[in-house]
């Protein structure tokens, strides 16, 4: 294929240079709901962390007010000023403001001007020296007209949260809290030290959030995930409530009938719903919450058997709402399905996890390439086995920059491959997209990228090969190939092309393009659940998705339409008939598995069109059709490294070949012993069955086998139906796996923990 010009570079792709509907670099644009959510928190958090502050003087005059009067109270204030100040006082307030049990109270008192008002009750006490925190008894300085005292004549009101205050007016409320420290109610420390001052704060604040309801509204989440074995952080929760925990258990029964449909509910958000609708005066009772009306809010999650955050958010103001507070303003639906998100991701931040165990992380993938077919050259055979692949950015010549193109760009290191997906996602379609649009960007980008040097004959700079032992894939930075917009230090343009030119990492280029995504932002998970999803025709090759503007808006209308990522992706790009998913391990950051297995048996599938078809012994049944055992046993060989005895490559189709030439089928079942006649080092040993058990003792019975050194796989359907699959290893509470019948790899994710039956287990010898 001749060198292209530098026109022919741009396959006619007009790429938003800020990925939102075509608007400039630079302008204000409209944010996602996620993106909103995101812009309160950190503006909770930049308030928490100056309410720290103010408490933290408040705090120190406290202390030295207790001991040294108006003088210590003037004394302590300066020092407890200088704490909050003090490096050690703003780690505190970061790490205060992160807690939304403690962050949300202290942006409430210092947004309401409340910390405001203690400080000045400090100033007040404090410009009087001989006098105390705890009033003026002795008819001090501070006179009302007639010579009465101001101070004394005061009898401070109990903070709201006491419940004494419930007819005072606003201004009598809004002074409740100067009276802790200025009124007869003042706090006496017995503590010198400043430690003491930072504990006060932690208490004043964990008490006021107690009062305010800040802890208490969760305590739905816990018990609804409690009684549906989710997330709780370690934190055994229990009530006395009878009525509350027959809608904790309604709503496990829910969860549980939906899951038998294929649908995983994360039953955090009924409770964010129930509370978001009590905040607004529905007035609803735990028995209100009956079976009905607990699987309308769940159905309400999905658009078929996904989970969709758009179709919910549409769904929770379009019917759940109304349903419950007719005729409201719709800006008042719209603003309470934020506060269901909120509710759901404070929640797991509180706790310390990552919601259902999703990983924000980006892993990595080992790509098992047949080729890739283009419409001009049609299928290309090139084998390849790629792990660790990185990118290298080029500089971007004739139109598109001022460089040359093959000319790796200076001060960009390499990029590991599916965080260059994840970047190029940020950039390209943006943030605001539709999650399902999202989706369909990072598998169109992956397969675009993996294509390109073939499309373009390996010229200007293109490449897909190995660099003394390091997979590299060389592609130009800017719209001539695809955008990347480091997802950790933000991106900008150079200014020297079309569409601003050569994108860089950073903020300090001519032009900005975006600040770097948030940690836990929701496009970091959305990248780990497509990671190393290709586009493929009916040979396996990978189609080459080019895309233009216009594509990725057929992206956003599809997702607007209810459909998924896959839908999409079929229905835009009429070459392609299926996803196909590399073997994949998630990255070690907080909430992922480390143990994940990286070969390509990891990500053999029972319906896989290069062996699905095999039937099992002389049965009707084939490996697509009841094959789960047999494809996690093969699996397990795998994974163990032994030699076996199969002809040709060994994988789930030459494996069940081998098992029916010595009578490994029963029928159609599994023969166990008779895996060592294909592998004969890999020996089965016995099986354990586990129905009626807890959880925990489930989970402890699997580490016992794993500790030994064996080889399980897991029935994990129960008297509902049978499915095998094999286990990868524990993670926590997680039990990962590799399942040939889905792409999860979090079992009791899946697939209900009760319904797990039994072991069996295999030794190598």
């Amino acid at each position: 294929m001749p060198v292209m010009n530098d026109k022919n570079l741009r396959d006619n792709r007009v790429v938003r240079s800020d990925g939102n509907n075509g608007q400039s670099a630079g302008t204000e644009q409209s944010q996602s709901p996620s993106e909103a959510r995101a812009a309160k928190k950190e503006r909770e958090k930049q308030s928490a962390q100056e309410g720290v502050k103010k408490a933290s003087r408040a705090a120190g005059a406290a202390i030295g007010a207790a001991f040294g009067g108006g003088a210590g109270a003037k004394a302590g204030g300066k020092l407890g000023d200088a704490i909050g100040k003090s490096k050690a006082g703003q780690q505190l307030g970061k790490s205060l403001s992160s807690n939304p049990f403690i962050r949300k109270p202290l942006a409430k008192l210092n947004d309401n001007g409340s910390l405001d008002r203690v400080n000045k009750g400090v100033d007040i006490a404090s410009a009087n020296p001989t006098s105390g925190m705890s009033g003026n008894s002795n008819g001090g300085s501070a006179s009302a007209p007639g010579g009465d005292s101001a101070v004394s004549k005061r009898t401070p009101s109990k903070p709201d949260f006491l419940g004494d205050n419930q007819n005072d007016s606003q201004n009598e409320k809004s002074s409740s809290f100067e009276a802790i420290f200025t009124g007869n109610v003042a706090v006496k420390l017995s503590i010198l030290s400043a430690a003491a001052g930072v504990f006060f704060i932690i208490i004043l604040v964990i008490v006021l959030a107690q009062g305010s309801g800040v802890i208490s509204s969760y305590d739905d989440a816990f018990g609804v995930s409690s009684a549906t074995n989710g997330e709780v952080g370690g934190i055994n929760y229990e009530t006395s409530d009878p009525d509350a925990n027959a809608y904790f258990e309604r709503v496990a029964q829910v969860k549980s009938s939906l899951q038998m449909q294929g649908k995983t509910v994360d039953a955090v958000y009924v409770a964010a719903v129930f509370n978001v609708l009590n905040q607004h005066d529905a007035k609803l009772s735990y028995n209100d919450m009956t079976t009905s009306a607990i699987t309308d809010v769940c159905n309400a999650m999905f658009s078929g058997n996904s989970f969709n955050e758009a179709v919910f958010r549409q769904n929770l103001i379009a019917n759940i709402f109304p349903s419950y507070l007719p005729g409201l303003d719709a800006s008042v639906y719209e603003a309470m399905a934020d506060d269901v998100f909120s509710y759901y991701e404070d929640y797991y931040s509180l706790i310390d996890v990552n919601p259902s165990g999703t990983c924000a992380s980006i892993g990595s993938c080992v790509y098992e390439i047949k080729g890739f077919y283009t419409s001009s050259l049609g299928n290309v055979t090139q084998s390849m086995s790629i792990s660790d692949l990185k990118v290298r950015l080029m500089e971007c010549g004739g139109s598109f920059g001022s460089g040359d193109w093959n000319t790796p760009l200076a001060g960009e290191e390499l990029i590991p491959f599916e965080q260059y997906i994840l970047g190029v996602a940020y950039q390209e379609i943006g943030p605001s997209a539709p999650d399902e649009a999202i989706k369909a960007q990072m598998v169109a980008a992956r397969s675009f990228s993996l294509a390109r040097p073939v499309a373009m004959n390996n010229a200007n700079g293109k490449k897909l090969e190995e660099e003394n032992g390091q997979w590299i894939l060389q592609l130009s930075s800017c719209v001539a190939d695809q955008v990347y917009c480091n997802p950790d230090l933000g991106c900008s343009a150079m200014n020297d092309g079309e569409q601003y030119g050569t994108v860089r990492s950073g903020v300090d280029q001519a032009v900005k393009l975006k600040d770097p995504l948030p940690e836990d932002h929701n496009m970091r998970v959305l990248a780990n659940e497509t990671m190393g999803e290709l586009l493929v025709n009916e040979q396996g090759n990978i189609v080459y998705t080019n895309y233009a503007s216009s594509i990725q808006n057929q992206f956003i209308e599809l997702a607007n339409q209810g459909l998924n990522y896959k839908q999409i992706l079929l229905q835009v790009y009429g070459d392609a008939s299926n996803i196909d998913r590399m073997s994949c391990n998630n990255g070690s950051g907080s909430g992922c598995s480390s143990t994940g297995s990286t070969g390509p048996y990891a990500g053999w599938k029972q319906s896989d069109s290069a062996w699905g078809s095999i039937s099992l012994g002389g049965s009707n049944e084939t490996i697509s059709s009841a094959g789960c055992l047999v494809t996690s046993v093969a699996m397990l060989i795998a994974k163990s490294g032994v030699e076996t005895n199969v002809e040709g490559d060994f994988n789930p189709g030459t494996f069940v070949q081998r098992l029916n030439q010595i009578g490994g089928f029963y029928g159609a079942s599994f023969v166990w012993g008779s895996v060592s006649e294909a592998a004969p080092s890999f020996q089965f040993v016995s099986r354990t069955y586990v129905s009626g058990q807890s959880r925990s003792q489930k989970l402890q019975t699997l580490a016992n086998l794993l500790n030994q050194g064996y080889y399980v796989v897991a029935e994990v359907k129960g008297n509902t139906g049978q499915h095998w699959v094999a286990i990868d290893g524990i993670d926590g509470n997680n039990i990962m796996m590799m399942d040939p019948g889905s792409q999860s790899t979090n079992m009791w994710q899946q697939y209900n923990w009760v319904n797990t039956s039994q072991f069996a287990y295999f030794r190598v010898s």
